[in-house]
């Protein structure tokens, strides 16, 4: 890739119960609307679940075509994938991530958005994930998200 990957922070400052995900939703509907190929990175098979589901109704007013990936079937041809597995980077430009790991291949993607919850666990994931971008080089943006 010959621009450097553009590593964006969305931090929580209250929340309620699923605020990291209706903000990871939130997200994914900006990138998906200015044409950006999107895979949504959740930490585990039950988060990627729940947000497959709130990804149709997280607001009233949006549609999200989108697919459930999964290591048999990485769904290519849906504009806006989710899993729990990183994805082949070739036809993805945008990762959104809620992982647990800092995403090491960033240089394959043009933005990663990483989504930091209100948790005392979330926001040390966030604060690890922040330094390994800086460390690498990048320069992180940071944007604060009163409620989500």
């Amino acid at each position: 890739m010959a621009n450097e990957t553009r590593i964006d922070f969305y931090v929580l400052e209250n929340s309620n119960g699923q605020g990291r995900l209706r903000v990871a939703c939130r997200v994914t509907e900006k990138a998906y609307r200015a044409g950006h190929r999107v895979h949504v990175l959740a930490r585990d098979a039950e988060e990627a679940g729940v947000l497959d589901d709130l990804l149709w109704t997280f607001s009233q007013s949006s549609f999200i075509p989108h697919a459930l990936a999964t290591p048999q079937n990485d769904e290519r041809s849906s504009p806006v994938r989710v899993s729990h597995c990183l994805p082949n980077a070739t036809d993805i430009d945008t990762l959104i991530s809620l992982a647990n790991e800092p995403i090491a291949n960033y240089t394959e993607f043009s933005r990663i958005a990483e989504v930091v919850g209100t948790a005392i666990e979330d926001k040390a994931i966030g604060r690890t994930h922040f330094r390994f971008y800086r460390d690498a080089g990048l320069i992180p943006n940071t944007h604060t998200i009163t409620s989500p």
